[in-house]
This record gives structure tokens, sequence and C-alpha cells, in this order.
């Protein structure tokens, strides 16, 4: 592997200079003139919007050589990610977990949540336009788990593709173990467009701080998709249908008995994706019909591995399967009346959910969910209000009113102010309702059951974002200052655990009072020809619910991040980037309950800080059709912290974080007739 990385660097280095490499966006934040979609009703210059969206580009998915969306999000400020053995990576946003960030596909919600949590090394990025981040709650505008903020992959459309047929080629090299290859082919003739994509992602297994010979903290994954795709453009606006189609096999190896007996266990996802979307824009009017289909099938197949005699025997009575069903429908229609700065937005939604499974109390349940929303934009010379508000009610008889309110107030060309007052929500999952599970460890049996009469969690949140612009010399300098506050209550998490007359350990899902996060940011940005530099810092209070009880245990737990970065285009059109994070020190607090005397005492665990620099080196080749960039992640050789998130009364895990120092390759051929 290492041969493969100095040859590429070799040649990305030392080859002459005769083609000039084209200068992709490589930013942090998008340029001004950048469209976002989401968090708003329409197409939206980024320079307008109401708002704040923090965009990742295309170029900057290339550059920092990202195949999965959790690659790509360790540079995001009030963005931390959780790393879990099996489940995989999973985004903590202001300080919310993850069951409170929605994941969307351009504006379709990802199906198959477990514990709350979504598994983003399994949203590839191949096909993805741009990523786009909206802080703070977002469920006026999609419902459910955007209590916390919302992250939405905008994907490559066929509409500006050249007319004839078109191919893109990508390979990926890691010095971990991992290799990816993807094949894009496109054709368009006139109106209509059809698009195939296939692709491969292989990981071995890192052992990590495990120390044993088999089990390995980094299990391998070997994933395989394709995405079939068909698109018209026309005067009536412009229809496109997509497919998603993937599978993974992640095998976790465990450590052999004294006798040489070891339990393997693989864990088989499947993802279908259908969508059929439809958008027209027209005499000061906008369209946007989306309808989706969507089939999650999880399998856990566990093994008995003779290691002596290299057996390995299916145990087939205990395989466990889950599978996930989501049908989709949503609309809205925005108006501009004429000009008087004014426009009005209304839609509609449907969204039933349907999950099968041994762990579901009846063997499958369903659930449907229906949504009204609306609101208005006024812009008002300098001044821009939008307020907006959802309906939503459910088949449990639940319902619900969520209000919104935004505002924007430029002073001149330099001098921006955004204002937020939201209310978010996140409804009960099926699992949180219906979960009916056994688990049975040494002499142990624990009784996991979900409770049908849990109430909605629903947060307050406000957010002030100050935005200063100066030109300085023939660049621009940026300060941004923001602050916010999330106050949830009825949070959801699992009971303490209680044990019953027969000596079986129960818990139970159920609403506790409240939780609280704070936090603060500073961001300053300099940009001139050729050269950009940016950073920012992100202190967070989460609040800490054992204060109530334990009177040792502060109010809120702090951590301080910053994050940083530079780009540059060296001589030879030659183009770096270095990315940088800190991570500060953090107190975990938890309690630990003597099983003899039923007493439980507060107990505190150190997270130590860390420091993480990823640096890429990138070319171009062939007249810009062929592009090949090599860099290091992890420079310093960050490892497994040790450390244990205690979250919020749900279930304990290890945060793996990283895997150490890695080298890559990256490789991308694009070609058009």
């Amino acid at each position: 592997m290492r041969i493969w990385i100095l040859a590429g660097t070799l040649l990305l280095l030392g080859l002459g200079q005769g083609v000039r490499a084209q200068q992709e966006p490589l930013m942090v934040e998008a340029q001004l003139d950048s469209v976002v979609i989401t968090a708003h009703f329409e197409p939206t210059p980024l320079s307008k919007a109401v708002q704040p969206v923090r965009v990742l580009s295309a170029g900057r998915i290339g550059l920092q050589a990202a195949s999965h969306l959790q690659a790509l999000l360790y540079q995001v400020p009030w963005l931390a990610l959780r790393q879990h053995r099996v489940l995989g990576g999973a985004p903590e946003l202001q300080g919310l977990g993850p069951q409170h960030v929605a994941i969307l596909v351009d504006g379709v919600p990802v199906l198959g949540r477990i514990d709350g949590r979504l598994d983003l090394a399994q949203l590839p990025l191949t096909n993805v336009a741009r990523v786009e981040i909206v802080e703070g709650p977002s469920s006026v505008f999609y419902g459910s788990h955007a209590l916390g903020g919302v992250i939405n992959l905008i994907t490559r459309g066929g509409g500006q593709l050249p007319e004839g047929p078109s191919l893109r080629f990508r390979s990926y090299l890691e010095s971990a173990g991992s290799w990816d290859n993807s094949l894009d082919l496109r054709y368009r003739r006139g109106a209509f467009w059809a698009g195939l994509q296939l692709g491969r992602h292989a990981f071995d297994e890192v052992a990590g701080g495990a120390g044993g010979a088999r089990a390995a903290d980094w299990p391998e994954r070997r994933q395989r998709f394709l995405l079939p795709m068909l698109g018209w453009t026309g005067r009536w606006g412009r229809l496109t249908y997509t497919a998603h189609l993937f599978d993974e096999v992640l095998t976790e190896r465990g450590e052999p008995d004294a006798e040489g007996v070891a339990r393997d266990t693989e864990y088989r996802s499947r993802r279908t994706r259908h969508t059929l979307a439809y958008t027209r824009r027209w005499a000061g009017r906008y369209l946007q019909l989306t309808a989706n289909w969507s089939r999650y099938d999880r399998k856990i197949i566990p093994f008995l591995v003779q290691t002596q005699r290299g057996s390995r025997i299916r145990q087939t009575a205990a395989i466990d399967t889950t599978v996930y069903r989501q049908g989709f429908l949503r609309g809205h229609y925005l108006h501009h009346l004429g000009t008087t700065g004014l426009q009005l937005f209304a839609g509609g939604e449907v969204w039933v959910e349907q999950i099968e499974g041994a762990r579901i109390a009846s063997g499958s349940r369903r659930l449907g969910t229906y949504a009204l929303f609306g609101g208005l934009l006024y812009r008002l010379g300098p001044l821009h209000l939008r307020p907006a508000f959802r309906y939503s009610f459910n088949d449990e008889g639940q319902a619900l009113l969520t209000p919104a309110l935004n505002v924007r107030l430029d002073r001149g060309a330099t001098h921006t102010w955004r204002v937020t007052l939201a209310q978010g929500f996140r409804a009960p999952s099926l699992k949180e309702r219906y979960l009916k599970y056994w688990m049975t460890l040494g002499p142990n049996t624990y009784h996991i059951t979900g409770t049908p009469q849990l109430r909605p969690e629903v947060s307050w949140h406000a957010s002030l974002r100050y935005e200063h612009r100066r030109r300085l010399g023939t660049g621009q300098g940026v300060l941004e200052v923001a602050a916010f506050l999330n106050n949830v209550r009825d949070l959801i998490a699992l009971s303490p655990l209680v044990r019953d007359a027969q000596g079986i350990w129960t818990r139970h899902y159920e609403n506790i009072r409240r939780y609280r996060t704070r936090g603060v940011e500073l961001t300053v940005r300099l940009q001139a020809a050729g050269m950009g530099l940016w950073a920012t810092v992100t202190p967070l209070w989460r609040y800490v619910e054992l204060s109530e009880t334990y009177p040792d245990a502060p109010s809120y737990a702090s951590v301080i991040d910053v994050l940083g970065g530079g780009e540059a285009m060296l001589p030879g059109s030659l183009q770096v980037l270095v990315l940088y994070r800190y991570g500060g020190r953090q107190t975990i607090y938890y309690t630990v309950r003597d099983r003899a005397t039923g007493q439980t005492a507060l107990r505190q665990a150190r997270v130590p800080d860390y420091h993480l620099v990823d640096l890429t080196l990138q070319r171009a080749f062939w007249q810009q059709r062929l592009w090949i960039s090599v860099g290091v992640k992890n420079l310093f050789d960050v490892t497994n912290l040790g450390r244990t998130v205690w979250d919020v009364r749900r279930a304990h895990q290890r945060n793996l974080f990283l895997y150490g120092r890695t080298f890559f390759l990256q490789l991308r051929v694009g070609w058009e007739r």
C-alpha cells in the first residue's frame, strides 16, 4: 500500500506544469453564490438565506477524499461523531444526540434507526453534489428527528449534463485497509437523461485497543451499491426517478474460549430506496412533489468458530431479522405576490412506518404520521421575517402544533443578523413504543420493553448569529459570532435497572424531565486569490441530569472544541488542504449501583483532549479529466481514547473514536463526449 501512495505522490508532485488544474471550491463554507434548499421552500442563494445553512460542496468532498458521510463531518462546528463497533458512526449536533438529528437524502428521511442512530458509513457520497447542514430545530420543515438539526444530502441530477454520454470513475486506497471503487455512467439526449452508478467498499478490520488475537474494535466491512436514475426536464418542470440499492456485511469476530471456540457475528444490512420527484417553477410560483418508498433489512447471524480446526458453523436457529418499511409523500407550494416582498408557502406530508421482527411486540407494528405546514416570508427592505408552523398528528391520536420564527436583518453589505426562535419535536419511535427484548449475560437475565404511552419530546430553541464581512485589499475577511440555547422536555430514555420478584433485571423507555444544552461560536475566515484560512472556537455546555439528585454534580459539563484549516493553490497548480480539530477535555458523570445493598454512588470519568490534523495534496492532469489526490489523515496518530459515553439514560457504549494515522491515494477520472 505504501508503494502505491509513494508512487502517487511522485506522480502528483513530479509531472510538468503544462496542464492547468481547475480550482475547486475548498472552503468549509460554500461560496456565497451557492444555492441551498434545506430549511427553505425554494432554491435560495446562500447569501440571501434567512436561516443559516452550512454547505459542504462536491469540491470539498473530493478534496477531503470522503467516501461516505461519516468521513466528511469531522470539521463541522458543534458536530461530534459517536462511533460504535457495530452500529457505526452517528452525529451529535449542538450537544443533542443522534436521535435528534434528521438525516435526509433530497429531503426524504433515511430509514432504519437503531437505538435512535443511523450508521453514516452506510451513506456513500459518490452521487452527492453537496451536503447541507442546519443547526437547531427544523421540525417545521421536516417533522420528527429534526429537533436538533438536519443533515441533507443533495444528489447530482442530470439537467446540466452535456449532450451524449459521460463517465466518471473513482478509486480510493487507504493504508488502514480500505479500498473503494465506483463507476458513474450517464447519457443525455435533449430533455431526457439516464444514469447508472455502481460501486463497492471494502474495509479490513483494525484491532484498535482490543488487544486480542481475533476481536477488532473496527470490524471488517464489505459494501456494494447500485443507483439507477432517470430524468426529464422541459417546459412543464423537472421529473426525476432515483433508486438506491445497498448491501453491507459487517463481521464481528470474537475471542476464543479455553476450548478454542469463538463466537462470530455477521450483521447484514440491505437498503432499498425508490424516489420520484417533480418540481416546477413558473411566474413567481414554485411547486415540489416527492414520493418515496424505502425498505431496510437487518439480519444478525451468529457463528460458532472452531479456531483450532478452522471450521465455522452457522447458528441458523438464532438468526435475528428486523425489517423496516417506509412510505413517504410530501408536497409544497410557494407563491411570490408580485412586488410586495411577500411569499406564501404551504404543504402537506404523509409518513407511514412499519417494523417487523422478533424483538417487536406482536411481531409487527405500523404508525402513520400526517402533517400540514405553512407560513410566509416578508421582505421589508433589509428586514426579512419568516413565521411558520406545522400541525402533526398520528394514528395513536397524538397531535402537536409546532411554530418557528426566523428573522434576518442586513445592515448594508457588511453586517447581517439572524435570529431563530423555534420549537422542535421528536415522536417516539416504533421500537421505543413496542420493543420486547430478552437478553442473558452470564447468570443475569435482562428484559427491555417499550412504552406505548410515551409522549413526544418537545424542545424550545433560541439562537442569534452575527456576521461581519470586510474587504481586505484583494481579499475578504468574515467574522461570525453565534450563540444558542436548547431546552428539551419529556426526553425519552431508558429507565434505571430494576430487579423484579423473579430476579430479572428490567428496563423500559420513559419520559424524563428535561435536558438542556447551550453553546457559543466564534469564527474567522480570510480569503484571497488562491488562498483561504479559517478558525472556529465552539464552547459547549451540556446539562447534567444527575445534578438534580447529587449535589456534587455540576449543573452543566463543558467542552471546548477548536476547528481550523487552510487551503492554497501552490505553484504548479497544486491544491493543498490542511484541516485541524482540537477536542477539549471532558468530564462524564454517571452512577454505580451496588447490587448487594441497592445503594448508588456518583462517579466521574475523564476524557482526555486530542488533536487531529489531515493533509491533502491534489492536482489535475489530462485537460482536467484526471484528478489525483494523496494525503494523510489523523497525522498525530490519535487512537482510541478509551472513553465511555454515558448518554442520558440510553444504552452505555464505548466511543472508539479513531484507529490511528492513515495514508491515502485517490484517483478520479471524468470523460464526456
